[in-house]
């Protein structure tokens, strides 16, 4: 004999069922519409989210693995500025008898072209900030490159004894083995950086664009339309508001979409 109250507790299962067929059919057609409204913004706001995410988060750390790979390859340095001058060594030697009569002085000068070379270290620290389309660059201070070329053709040496003095030749010797000393010292001189800073700054910002032309391809950027160099000695390192109102170092041509 038949029981009906077995028909009865079946059909809980069955409006269960449907509704669990009904959920996962609703969850499937989701996804789906989600990869298809994905696929359709990716080839344009995609990227461009791609392009203000690289650039605003991580152009910096992108940056320092490109040095890395240039360090480890090219050696640790990064030619700036060369410096091509007229330098003029003198040494005096005075001397008195008893400190009371006096011997003469006899003078050594030595002149001569001069080759000064400034440079970077690419293992330093970077820091790049892009914001509107402007790279604002940190670059690591300027360094002479030692010791400065002397250029042998160009030297001029003279050297003259006082009235009672006979080491002429003696004194010119102590100036020329002093001569590579003296001119380390001028390499590092302010004035001396000072003339080579802005043609640093322009070979600094060069770069910079050629990496980021190679990046802006690669990630389909196309946003940096300037490039602003600064050194850390510089009071707009430290000071954005200042960075800000720099005039640009380099500007970049942007081809239109």
């Amino acid at each position: 004999m038949s029981d009906p109250n077995a028909v009865t507790s079946n059909a809980p299962r069955r409006r269960s069922g449907c509704l669990t067929m009904l959920l996962l059919t609703f969850l499937a057609a989701l996804i789906i519409g989600g990869i298809v409204v994905w696929k359709v913004v990716d080839s344009g706001f995609g990227m461009k989210w791609l392009a203000e995410n690289f650039q605003k988060q991580t152009i910096t750390e992108a940056f320092r693995e490109n040095i890395k790979r240039i360090t480890s390859t090219n050696g640790d340095v990064l030619e700036l500025a060369v410096l091509d001058t007229e330098e003029t060594i003198t040494r005096f030697d005075s001397k008195t008898l008893f400190d009371v009569v006096y011997l003469g002085t006899t003078e050594s000068e030595i002149r001569a072209m001069v080759v000064y070379r400034y440079h970077l270290k690419l293992s330093e620290d970077w820091r790049l900030n892009v914001e509107n389309g402007r790279c604002v660059v940190v670059a690591p201070a300027v360094r002479p490159s030692q010791p400065p070329a002397i250029r042998t053709e160009t030297v001029e040496k003279k050297s003259a004894a006082g009235w009672l003095r006979f080491n002429a030749v003696e004194n010119l010797t102590e100036l020329e083995k002093g001569m590579t000393a003296v001119l380390e010292r001028r390499a590092t001189a302010p004035g001396k950086i000072r003339t080579v800073r802005e043609a640093a700054r322009q070979s600094v910002a060069k770069f910079v664009q050629q990496w980021v032309l190679k990046e802006q391809k690669n990630y389909e950027q196309g946003g940096i339309r300037e490039i602003v160099v600064i050194f850390p000695d510089e009071p707009a390192a430290q000071d954005a508001a200042q960075a800000s109102k720099l005039p640009p170092t380099l500007s970049l041509e942007v081809k239109a979409d």
